[in-house]
Formats: C-alpha cells, sequence, structure tokens
C-alpha cells in the first residue's frame, strides 16, 4: 500500500506530503511556489490523491490518504483507473484509493468560482492559445475568465537546470503580461518521487498541481495538444479521461481541441511576446530556447507562415529545405503535418512543395521511408520527454 498524508513543514510556500510505500524507502513529495501567490494552505488531500494515481496504478499498490478526500474525487479516480488499466494492463493495474476521512460532496454544488480558471501554462503554442482564448473570449459559451497560468519547474525542463527555467520562465512571463494574466511559477520533484511513465501520466501531475488553487478558481485548464480527429489514445492528456481528474469543487477542462494548430498560430502571432519567446523545443544551444531546426521548430514555423504571420524571432527564418530534412517520429505529429495540408494555398510555394514531398516521405505510422533522411542527432536537452507535441 502506498499511504501518503501531509507533512507537518508544509506552509504555503511549500506543500509537502510524507509518501509511504511497500516498495520504496520513505520519501517526501513537495511543490514550492518560486513566484507569484502562492496557493492556500490545503484543506483536502484531492489534489494528492490525483497527483498519486499513476503512481499506484503502475505498482499496482492501493493508495490511502491520511486526511480528508472529496467523495466526487474518488468516485472519478475509479473511472479514471478502470480506463487507463484496460487501455495500457501491462503498465497500470486496478488498486483502490481510499482516505481517513471522505467529504460527501454529492449534492454540492460548484465551489465559488466556477466561471474562473487557473491553466497550465509552459509557454508553448497550446497552452498560450488556452490561456488567451479564455481571457479573451474567444471561446464562446465555453470562455472562462483567468485568474492565474502556472508553469511548473521540474516536469519538461528537469529540476536542477535552473538556468534553462529561468530563461523559459522570463518568456512565459512576458506573454501572459501581454495576455493581461499572472504568472505564477512553481516547482516540483514529482518526477522524481512519482512519474513512472511520463508520456502516460503528466496529465494527472498537472491536474494535481491547479487543483491546489481553489482559493482563486473553479476550473483546472489543461491545453489539448491535438485536434479531435488526431487525439491520440492512449496519452497522457486527452478528453476522455481528463474530466475525471475533477471535483465538485474545481472541475476539469480540455481546451483547444477543436482548433487545428495553423489556427492558434493564427491567433497569437500578433502578439509581440509570443513571436519573441513562444518555446515548443528543447533542443537550442541556450538552455530554454527553441534550436530553429528539429521537426517541431520546423512544423511550428510552417504553421505560423500558413496563418499569414510569417517568420518569428522565436523559431528563426525557414530555410530552404529544412523540411525536407525532417523525420516525423510519432502518429500525433503526422497528423499535425497532415492537417497542414488544408493550409497549401496559404503557404508559399516552394515550402508547400516540400510539405507534400515530406508527407509522401513517410509511412503511415510516422517513421519515414527514406533511408537517407536524417537530421543531426539532438543536443541532450532536446532528448528529454515532452509533455507537449
Amino acid at each position: 500500500m502506498i499511504r501518503a498524508g501531509w507533512a507537518p513543514t508544509t506552509d504555503r510556500e511549500r506543500l509537502v506530503v510524507d509518501l509511504q510505500a511497500d516498495h520504496d524507502l520513505d520519501r517526501q513529495l513537495w511543490w514550492e511556489t518560486t513566484s507569484g501567490e502562492p496557493p492556500p494552505l490545503p484543506d483536502r488531500l484531492d489534489a494528492v490523491a490525483l497527483t498519486l494515481l499513476p503512481k499506484a496504478m503502475s505498482y499496482r499498490q492501493d493508495l490511502h490518504l491520511e486526511g480528508p478526500v472529496a467523495w466526487s474525487v474518488l468516485a472519478n479516480a475509479e473511472e479514471y483507473i478502470d480506463a487507463w488499466s484496460m487501455w495500457l494492463p501491462d503498465l497500470f493495474g486496478r488498486v483502490s484509493v481510499t482516505a481517513d476521512e471522505v467529504i460527501d460532496d454529492r449534492h454540492d454544488g460548484p465551489g465559488p468560482f466556477p466561471t474562473t480558471a487557473v491553466t497550465a501554462f509552459s509557454g508553448g503554442v497550446d497552452g498560450t492559445y488556452a490561456t488567451y482564448a479564455h481571457s479573451h473570449g474567444l471561446l464562446g459559451r465555453r470562455s472562462l475568465s483567468v485568474a492565474a497560468a502556472v508553469q511548473v519547474h521540474g516536469f519538461d525542463i528537469p529540476i536542477d537546470d535552473h538556468e534553462g527555467f529561468a530563461l523559459a520562465s522570463e518568456a512565459a512571463r512576458r506573454i501572459t503580461d501581454e495576455i493581461g494574466v499572472p504568472l505564477i511559477t512553481m516547482r516540483t520533484n514529482w518526477k522524481t518521487v512519482a512519474d513512472p511513465h511520463w508520456e502516460m501520466t503528466f496529465g494527472a501531475a498537472l491536474a494535481g498541481v491547479l487543483h491546489h488553487f481553489t482559493d482563486r478558481a473553479g476550473v483546472a485548464c489543461v491545453a489539448a495538444d491535438n485536434t479531435y480527429p488526431q487525439t491520440t489514445i492512449p496519452w497522457g492528456t486527452n478528453p476522455i479521461t481528463g474530466p475525471l481528474l475533477s471535483s465538485r469543487r474545481m472541475r476539469h477542462v480540455h481546451t483547444g481541441a477543436g482548433v487545428g494548430r495553423t489556427q492558434k498560430c493564427q491567433a497569437l502571432g500578433h502578439l509581440s511576446a509570443v513571436r519573441a519567446g513562444i518555446r515548443v523545443c528543447w533542443a537550442g544551444q541556450e538552455a530554454g530556447r527553441n534550436c530553429g531546426r528539429c521537426e517541431k521548430c520546423v512544423r511550428t514555423k510552417v504553421n505560423f507562415m500558413a496563418a499569414g504571420h510569417g517568420a518569428i524571432e522565436a523559431l528563426g527564418p525557414f530555410v530552404p529545405g529544412e523540411l525536407r530534412t525532417q523525420i516525423i517520429k510519432s502518429e500525433a505529429a503526422l497528423g499535425i503535418y497532415r492537417e497542414l495540408l488544408d493550409d497549401i494555398p496559404d503557404l508559399p510555394g516552394e515550402v508547400a512543395e516540400e510539405l507534400v514531398w515530406l508527407l509522401e516521405h513517410q509511412r503511415g505510422d510516422g517513421t519515414p521511408s527514406m533511408p537517407d533522411a536524417e537530421t543531426p542527432d539532438p543536443a541532450p536537452s532536446a532528448r528529454r520527454r515532452p509533455w507537449r507535441r
């Protein structure tokens, strides 16, 4: 069994959980606020329950929370466990989740901030679009006011890479300032203590972070990284199990799956901070910056060109021939490239030709069919497993 409860040292600036597990030494999981207004002292273990679900399923150990947890969280967790244990039975097993005290919130209304959100924000296209679209009313009746955008150190940027995160958070703050939303940065050791399979579990980690902010928001907003037709199942964030990471006082929303990446770039390309500092990869020579050459950088360049914004500083100019050098390594990325075919009328002729050539030389599973299609081995930082595609 895994047992978890708030440590006596917990305060607003540093939330600490004591962990005991049959398979491991006693450890501590923590989140610390490094800039912005920290979350309140917690009165429940809802966020902890969500955060530790993947660890419990991975080790096939029941999870017990030593304190109060909402009934809605435990009920949703049961469905979440059903889904993941059926999707990936080799990685995740069925477990039970219990608590010292279950707060029966079945008949409660939404929390005090039902139309206010906190958004997960890395400074990339998807999170920036979700934050901008909500705060500027682009989503119609779904639009929410945004109390804060939250950037996490210890997820895509390793916890010991202080220089890289400083650069990334500086660029992110310029973007959120231009959008008109405060940025909060947090640091956590979750990947070291509780991350068994990052690409499948980061959604629960994000939800846990956002659930700390019930003092100012009733919605945890996580950005979709693909459209509904191109949704990958299973994947860490998705519109099926995402809503299960909810409680009655903080619901979870999956924003942006109805909008293609070019449309997102079209909405954002007029923002000077986005043009200067949008961050989509980790392979740059300078930590926390884009490399401008990798597959994701190149296709994002094409997205901004198709959106009518031309070259942007954060990614550099499009170099003739660079689409032909790319290797599309995932079905999800291949789907985004295929969506770009709809944008061909808006692309320069030589870029459109390269795009068509690239797709003709990829197999259906996203692997290259041309053996001589090579790209330089990325820098070590590029090999980090991203939490956005």
